[in-house]
């Protein structure tokens, strides 16, 4: 008799710790699309460019942003990887924005005039709701993410980078 009273209070533990999982991976994933480039820094040294990404929530629970992986491509060559910090949490059935920067050296800055094509893609790692999802999160057990890519052009004007000789 205390062995099924053991079994079945070890089986309501269980039950209580798993069912909160099937919760996690019903949480929609934020729909993400980048929305514009701009150059925002310049000096003798590169440029930098700050690409805008819009992260829209469709669900009545807010989403913390974590860890952005990503590739920036001008002209179809790979120029810029980064990861970084979004920094955002998305409102429940809302929309946030967030930056991120790409440092180009003045020796490939100085090959880029006028509108230039871009393509940035990459993931951002999301946190979905929840007591046991955080603590999984926090352990590096449950890790939930997201793609986005978008292509577009950003304005660059040549006479502000000089591109350094190398010593």
């Amino acid at each position: 008799m205390q062995n099924r009273l053991a079994l079945a209070a070890c089986g309501l533990i269980v039950g209580t710790l798993v069912a909160p999982l099937g919760g996690c991976s019903s949480q929609p994933a934020p729909d993400l699309r980048v929305i514009g480039a701009e150059v925002t820094d310049r000096t003798d040294a590169g440029l930098v460019v700050l690409f805008t990404v819009e992260a829209e929530n469709s669900t009545g629970v807010e989403v913390p942003l974590r860890d952005v992986e990503y590739t920036v491509s001008l002209h179809g060559k790979p120029i810029f990887t980064g990861t970084r910090s979004a920094q955002a949490t998305i409102r429940r059935y809302g929309v946030q924005d967030f930056q991120l920067p790409a440092a180009i050296p003045a020796a490939q800055a100085t090959q880029l005039s006028g509108t230039v094509p871009y393509t940035v893609s990459g993931t951002v790692t999301y946190q979905v709701p929840g007591v046991l999802a955080k603590a999984l999160f926090d352990m590096d057990v449950l890790r939930p993410s997201t793609g986005f890519e978008g292509r577009g052009v950003v304005e660059v004007k040549q006479a502000s980078v000089q591109a350094q000789p190398t010593q």
